[in-house]
């Protein structure tokens, strides 16, 4: 599996929050695919290559942090559960943060993760319970 061809597509920086801090975007779901997540995820090695390949890109979103004072100093990161296809991959994603707050401390600002089965349920809660 050639990491480029995930590149904007599973993890990729775009853009900026309010206060300027970059935002990671990861979206595991093209793992719903068993051929994609076996290349991917089907032994330690692979597994290995790609925890390196999604460090490399927060890395490049360090590259994006203004380290003076009064600067953005932290990203933002936002994983979407929607369709992640199995256990091994939450715990793979879990360990791309460690890996990245052990080695880069105070560098992740927020972690934000999207539950759709939450949003799904409290947004029909939300239009009953306010409207």
């Amino acid at each position: 599996l050639g990491f480029k061809e995930l590149e904007g597509l599973v993890a990729y920086m775009q853009g900026y929050d309010k206060e300027g801090h970059p935002v990671c975007y990861n979206a595991y779901g093209v793992f719903k695919d068993e051929e994609m997540y076996e290349k991917g995820f089907g032994d330690e090695d692979k597994l290995q290559r790609f925890l390196r390949w999604r460090v490399q890109v927060l890395e490049r979103g360090i590259r994006l942090l203004h380290f003076k004072p009064g600067g953005v100093n932290s990203l933002i990161q936002v994983t979407d559960l929607k369709d992640m296809p199995k256990r091994e991959l939450r715990v793979a994603s879990n360990q791309i943060l460690s890996l990245f707050q052990d080695n880069y401390p105070e560098m992740v600002a927020r972690k934000v993760t999207i539950l759709p089965f939450f949003v799904k349920f409290f947004s029909g809660f939300l239009v009953f319970c306010c409207f």
